[in-house]
């Protein structure tokens, strides 16, 4: 999973608003407390001019790229990009719509380097656990000041607040449709041929030979039958092999050269996940680039975001925490014998430039992981939830279909304090445990 704003924490008050936490602030008719985690620093701090801390996280992206390649970088700079379009989409349609911002921030807690142009101060803050606009006024316990009332956020028509609190996850799917849109359309996709197909790779046991080197298959070879039956097909080549498990077979080889040799060997046993005992044989096919027309990666977006909102219920269902807390404590429950992972668990960021990043992938898989991810953050964020961004719509909605007459319903959200505490923390153990799972137990 990846972290944004929304992910972490309501939108922190200006620095000029800002009250020790716990302390009460006027907020019209009625008092309330901010209690949502906001960046600790003085309420008098200034922008950050040293360029040393510009230098520094120059520095750490260099490190990133010579020490993890540039695979790994290419994604860790594709989440950051993400990231940053995210807020880039609340702060433009913020500032379209009338609405006062006064901070655009990469990065948590305190500040490392900015700077301020107009109203709107611009930086980068120490932690990187997601980013934030801060808009003014965003519900009844955010001060506002005096003037300030026309701009406010939760002063704003339904719309209005409806496009900026929905415009992060709208930029999400934007990337995600160009994204696919790259990888579909224009650098293509690796995908196995109806015929002439040929072997790419051969692979080595652990336990001994396979039956692929024992016949002498090399790469650019193709099995042209088994036993007298033709192969025209890698599709009827793999039923044939996994159906005939432990048994010894006749091969016909073509080879690179265009000569033709045969051999038998006995097919490899081994067992899937479900039990099924099935036959191997020890190649992998070559594949072959292949594009689509221009609409083709709108209509991977669709088929992806679909099954995403399918996937959704499972992501957020209790039983998901349940496993997850349980390969915490306990590495041996819960986890497939085999492979030692859980079944269909959630990745953390760790995980998912881990996986986009390993060399032995072709280039269409950073990607891909970069597309799927954002389809995951965009519907995930949009969860009727606070603090998420579908939480701030919830609450407008809500307040629309109360307010009656021309006179506006507001929606008191310390009263619902309690249940976005419960959304933080597990919000935040679904990050921890998911970012501890990825890195002693590894998916791949």
């Amino acid at each position: 999973m990846t972290s944004a704003t929304d992910l972490t924490q309501m939108d922190p008050p200006d620095p000029g608003q800002r009250r020790a936490a716990g302390s009460t602030v006027e907020t019209g008719e009625r008092r309330g407390s901010w209690v949502m985690g906001d960046p600790v620093e003085s309420p008098d701090a200034e922008p950050q001019s040293n360029p040393l801390g510009p230098l520094i996280l120059v520095g750490l992206f260099a490190f990133l790229y010579f020490a993890a390649g540039p695979r790994y970088f290419l994604v860790v700079i594709g989440l950051v990009i993400m990231i940053f379009l995210h807020e880039l989409g609340h702060f433009m349609t913020a500032r379209w719509t009338g609405m006062k911002t006064t901070q655009f921030f990469l990065g948590m807690g305190p500040r490392v380097w900015s700077f301020k142009r107009g109203e709107v101060e611009y930086g980068v803050r120490a932690i990187p656990a997601g980013a934030f606009v801060r808009i003014v006024g965003m519900n009844n316990l955010d001060p506002i000041e005096p003037g300030d009332e026309p701009r406010a956020y939760k002063n704003q028509s339904y719309w209005k607040r409806m496009l900026v609190i929905t415009a992060g996850s709208m930029m999400h799917f934007i990337q995600a449709i160009l994204l696919f849109t790259l990888l579909f359309s224009v650098v293509g996709i690796p995908v196995l041929p109806e015929e002439d197909w040929k072997v790419e790779t051969i692979s080595q046991l652990e336990t001994g030979e396979t039956p692929a080197i024992e016949a002498g298959i090399e790469p650019g070879d193709t099995i042209l039958s088994i036993d007298g039956v033709a192969i025209p097909r890698w599709d009827d080549l793999r039923g044939a092999v996994e159906r005939r498990a432990g048994e010894s077979v006749t091969l016909e080889i073509g080879k690179a050269d265009g000569t033709v040799t045969t051999s038998t060997v006995t097919l490899v046993e081994y067992t899937d996940l479900d039990g099924t005992t099935r036959g191997f044989i020890g190649i992998g096919p070559e594949l072959v680039n292949e594009r689509g027309g221009p609409f083709e990666g709108v209509k991977v977006f669709g088929e992806v975001f679909y099954q995403t909102l399918g996937f959704i219920p499972e992501f957020v269902s209790p039983a998901t925490f349940g496993r997850l807390a349980t390969a915490m404590f306990d590495s041996d429950s819960g986890t497939d014998p085999e492979t030692g992972q859980i079944e269909n668990r959630p990745i953390s960021v760790v995980g998912a430039v881990r996986i986009a990043g390993q060399p032995g992938f072709d280039w269409s898989i950073p990607i891909q992981m970069l597309a799927m991810v954002n389809v995951s953050v965009g519907l995930i964020n949009l969860l009727p939830l606070l603090p998420l961004d579908g939480g701030h719509a919830a609450v407008a909605t809500y307040e629309k279909l109360r307010s009656r007459r021309g006179k506006r319903h507001e929606v008191d959200v310390a009263k619902l304090l309690p249940l976005t505490y419960a959304v933080v923390a597990l919000l935040a153990f679904l990050m921890v445990s998911t970012v501890w799972l990825d890195i002693v137990q590894p998916i791949g």
